[in-house]
């Protein structure tokens, strides 16, 4: 005698047949498919805004600039607004950011400046005082 026990049939594994797995019966015909129907244009308010596209200077390279190598307190101050006219002009407050780009472009300048004047101050003391003059005065 041995354990082994033979496989169910197929019938008895899951079930009876349904009508769609038996051979015997024809599939149903389907009927061809339609055209696709044009799609209505909507009318209205569709719930956004055409987003405008504005070109605008932000001065953030300049802004880097002008803090790494002419004046930093003011330089930083140009960095915050090139960033505050790249956010604003993201979200569409193209007014702002108009305003916050003018705002670094001024601190872009007074940062030039500042490091223009600056380095036109040390320039004249270290000629002034690494210079070799002969006196003038007479001899005691």
């Amino acid at each position: 005698m041995s354990n082994k026990q033979q496989p169910p049939p197929d019938d008895e594994d899951w079930g009876p047949h349904t009508p769609w797995q038996d051979p015997s019966i024809p599939p149903i015909q389907q009927p061809p498919p339609s055209p696709p129907r044009p799609q209505p244009q909507p009318q209205g308010w569709q719930g956004q805004l055409p987003r405008q596209t504005l070109v605008l200077q932000t001065y953030m390279v300049p802004a880097v600039l002008v803090t790494l190598f002419c004046f930093l307190p003011t330089g930083i101050a140009a960095i915050v607004f090139a960033s505050q006219a790249s956010s604003k002009g993201n979200v569409g407050d193209f007014e702002g950011a108009t305003q916050a780009s003018q705002k670094a472009r001024l601190y872009v300048i007074v940062s030039l400046l500042a490091g223009l004047a600056f380095w036109v101050i040390v320039l004249a003391i270290s000629l002034s005082t690494s210079s070799t003059t002969t006196s003038s005065m007479p001899a005691p």
